[in-house]
């Protein structure tokens, strides 16, 4: 049969006429439509365009192929589906299918043969049914049956195993587990149980396990046994002596069970182990703990335990000394019940930082109930703090009456300097009304000189102009005297303004300040200066004292020659000048440089100018 796309002739009104009442136009939860010989669709109703979401002009006359997947249109199934109605009466399949859209949903298709009155194939009725939720539910059951099928082989074999993994476990147990009767007449011993006590089977099975125990706990065991006996399915605990195979004691601590109500096991069990190492562990800890103890109480630090919960554990005598009650009455209390004025000060905070984050901590604080200064050292533990708590009242007192002289001190200095400063003010008041006293009688001393040469230069001769140029000259140097002096006295109340100064442009500037005026002469020689941090204007001074100097001491000299440089040192440059001419024995000694100031017309005062 063929499956084009094509439309096909309208059916005759007797076809139509037996459809009717075969098919319900207006039901909407299934798709009822007739389709020809051929499969080609015919009619189409509410339902089937609900389902397949195409409207009754959109799809009559069209191949019912277009429901179908590629795939399945390539096994040609709808055709196989209509020659199987025929053969069979009717046909049901279910399978994926396609709406308008392109969707895919899981149809219930039924297929029909109608035939005329003479027997001839007229067509066939479809039903089509929307099971998309059904298939899941199916789907899903189906993966919850495959699912719980797995668990079940799953948990089988995890059975089967935890079953061999137990008896193995019982057999190879570090603990050893026996099982006895109402007698104590051994019944089942683990393997564990010879390598605890060296004992095997047969040794046991000569005596009794009661003849094992050491004589101070045989009483011990008798009472547990009755205990035992009389608790059924209760666990009772118990630690005792028992003989080993070798002749020695060691320590046995078990777990016996009464079972004998139980059909399965109808035993008393007992599992237990060899504590010997652990007891004597504990005896030991015991012994140090008491060690530590002494060591607590004899040391000048007062100490204190806390649990989690800020109660006290233990106290030293020094920590009741401090707060002035008996230590042991302080244990199981809390320390804010205790100290409620110390809740949000510096010490809460620091015990809960210590306990929430682990960290130690450290810190002074002030608890004015006991007008008490304490320095603590909290250390965090498994159990709670340790707290090492010092009295540092005496220390912290005298800090406070220090502070205090040094406040005094202070404002005594403030006072001190307020007077030096008026006095320094006085003192430079007095410098200028000095200078300007002492250049009054220095300008008519060099005036009238002046006025004698010109005056009388011919008349006194050669050795009276001499003995006038020297008084000239003297007068000259005594006013250059008062200048140096004013500028030394203003270095120590002049503000410095420090920067990183350009050495080397600085002593050129320097140089040729000096050298203007000068013939032509000197020989100088600069090397390279590095930067260095000063005030730009108190360095040139340096340098301008210096540097005058050289040229004024080796001015006598035929060839005058002068290097400046530098050298490097620990904390910086070393800067230097180096001249030919007259020297000094010691640049302190500036009153010693009076040989150099009448050689070289200088005051002496350029040398103390650099020391300052």
């Amino acid at each position: 049969m063929s499956i084009d796309n094509i439309h096909r002739p309208p059916p005759d009104k007797s076809i139509d006429e037996k459809l009717f009442h075969l098919l319900v136009a207006s039901v909407k939860d299934y798709a009822i439509f007739m389709i020809d010989p051929e499969g080609y669709i015919l009619t189409w109703n509410d339902g089937a365009q609900n389902i397949k979401g195409y409207a009754p002009d959109e799809i009559k006359g069209k191949h019912i192929s277009v429901f179908y997947t590629p795939a399945d249109n390539k096994k040609n199934e709808p055709m196989h589906n209509l020659g199987a109605a025929v053969a069979r009466g009717s046909y049901e399949s279910e399978g994926w299918r396609l709406r308008k859209d392109g969707s895919l949903f899981w149809a219930d298709v039924v297929f029909t043969p109608l035939y005329d009155n003479d027997g001839n194939l007229i067509g066939f009725a479809k039903i089509t049914r929307d099971i998309t939720e059904k298939k899941k539910a199916d789907d899903k059951k189906i993966e919850l049956n495959i699912e719980l099928e797995r668990r079940v082989e799953e948990n089988t074999k995890k059975i089967i195993v935890n079953e061999l993994r137990f008896r193995k476990l019982i057999e190879n147990s570090y603990d050893g587990i026996t099982l006895m009767d109402t007698s104590l007449n051994l019944i089942y011993r683990s393997n564990s149980a010879e390598r605890i006590n060296g004992w095997n089977d047969r040794d046991m099975s000569a005596q009794r396990t009661i003849n094992l125990i050491h004589p101070e706990d045989k009483l011990k065991v008798e009472n547990t046994f009755k205990e035992v006996s009389g608790k059924p399915g209760i666990p009772v605990f118990s630690t005792y002596r028992c003989r080993h195979k070798m002749g020695h004691y060691i320590w046995i601590e078990c777990i016996l069970t009464n079972m004998l109500a139980d059909e399965n096991i109808n035993a008393i069990v007992c599992n237990f182990r060899d504590v010997t190492g652990k007891k004597l562990a504990d005896e030991e800890l015991k012994n140090k703990t008491a060690q530590i103890e002494d060591i607590l109480e004899s040391i000048t630090d007062g100490f204190i335990a806390l649990d989690h919960n800020f109660c006290y554990t233990y106290a030293n005598k020094r920590i009741g000394e401090m707060l002035g009650v008996p230590p042991d009455s302080l244990i199981g209390k809390n320390v804010w019940d205790i100290f409620p004025e110390a809740v949000g000060s510096d010490t809460y905070k620091a015990f809960h930082k210590c306990i929430a984050e682990q960290v130690y901590q450290c810190h002074e604080d002030y608890y004015e109930p006991l007008n008490l200064w304490q320095e603590n050292h909290i250390y965090p533990s498994a159990a709670g703090l340790s707290v090492f708590i010092r009295d540092i009242s005496e220390r912290k007192n005298a800090e406070l009456a220090l502070q205090s002289l040094h406040e005094s001190l202070e404002i005594k200095v403030e006072e001190r300097t307020t007077q030096l400063e008026a006095v320094n003010k006085e003192l430079e008041s007095f410098s200028y009304s000095v200078s300007h006293d002492l250049r009054t009688p220095l300008r008519a001393v060099n005036g009238y000189a002046m006025m004698l040469k010109e005056d009388f230069g011919e008349i006194v001769g050669a050795e009276g102009n001499r003995i006038i140029d020297t008084i000239r000259n003297n007068a000259l140097m005594m006013s250059k005297l008062i200048d140096e002096l004013l500028a030394f006295s203003r270095l120590g109340r002049k503000e410095l303004f420090v920067h990183h100064a350009d050495m080397r442009d600085i002593v050129d500037t320097c140089v040729s300040e000096l050298l203007d005026n000068q013939p032509q002469k000197y020989k100088i020689v600069i090397k390279d200066l590095p930067p260095c941090i000063a005030d730009s204007n108190m360095i040139k001074q340096v340098w301008m004292n210096l540097i005058g100097n050289a040229l004024k001491y080796s001015s006598k000299t035929a060839e005058p020659e002068i290097e400046i440089g530098f050298i490097g040192g620990e904390k910086g440059p070393i800067y230097y000048i180096e001249d030919n001419g007259v020297g000094f024995d010691s640049c302190l000694a500036y009153f010693s440089a009076s040989t150099a100031t009448i050689n070289s017309k200088g005051q002496g005062l350029a040398l103390p100018l650099q020391k300052g």
